[in-house]
């Protein structure tokens, strides 16, 4: 059973994506091609396991030698013209999945800057035990030294689930899904932390839209550094903790 934590968290720039998420309480699931890291969900492939999967697809061409021949030569060709996306010739739906990621760290300096347009963003931290179907959709990321060796149709799945274990510090965890759209309860939604870098009316800007758009529940606080420590205040400028929790 896996063990998920109370609170994940997703950084976001402060842009029309991200009104748009709040505004109809739905994730933007993207595609593999959206993704930062051209690394991301992608697998290695040998010839026998691409035949075997190929024909596994189109089991009456198995049989035919000169079609066997023509996919080698396919094969041979991917692999010198440096293609990576196998997924149309052997599995239609794997092509089709989205993701979305959350991670387990509501205070990361690099993800701050990268995800949250160097602090001119906002954290989301959400509560998943209020959404059930936030709840059962959520995956932990596993991180690996080496790219998954794609053997069964279950690893091009379990591919969006994996990375490379330089990104290991990130702690994702993703939904995968092949809609565009992912629907969560707004309850789940606990904080709303802003980056050192958002001005004072963007607050102001935030309370207003949370009391209009059924976010009244969700707590709005702001990085600020004071006396050389990153603390999280509140809009009355009271120091709620130190950092993100």
């Amino acid at each position: 059973m896996i063990q998920r934590p109370k609170y994940l968290y997703k950084y976001h720039q402060l842009n029309i994506h991200l009104m748009e998420m709040l505004t109809n309480a739905e994730f933007y699931m993207s595609k593999k091609s959206d993704l930062n890291d051209p690394l991301d969900s992608t697998y290695t492939i040998s010839l026998e396991n691409y035949l075997k999967l190929y024909f596994e697809k189109y089991p009456t061409l198995k049989d035919d030698p000169k079609y066997l021949d023509l996919m080698k030569s396919c094969y041979k060709w991917k692999i010198e013209k440096g293609e990576s996306d196998w997924i149309n010739d052997i599995d239609e739906l794997q092509s089709k999945l989205r993701v979305t990621c959350f991670t387990e760290d509501g205070n990361n300096p690099l993800m701050w800057s990268h995800y949250a347009n160097n602090h001119t963003g906002v954290c989301l931290k959400f509560e998943p035990s209020k959404d059930e179907n936030l709840e059962k959709s959520i995956f932990p990321v596993s991180y690996t030294d080496e790219l998954i060796e794609a053997k069964e149709r279950s690893d091009f799945q379990k591919c969006l689930l994996s990375k490379l274990t330089t990104w290991s510090i990130e702690k994702e965890w993703r939904i995968i899904s092949d809609k565009e759209r992912f629907q969560f309860k707004q309850e789940a939604l606990v904080e709303i932390i802003l980056g050192l870098k958002v001005p004072d009316s963007t607050m102001s800007w935030f309370r207003q839209f949370s009391e209009n758009v059924y976010y009244i529940h969700a707590q709005i606080y702001r990085l600020r550094i004071k006396n050389n420590r990153l603390v999280l205040i509140d809009q009355w400028d009271d120091i709620v903790t130190e950092g993100a929790t």
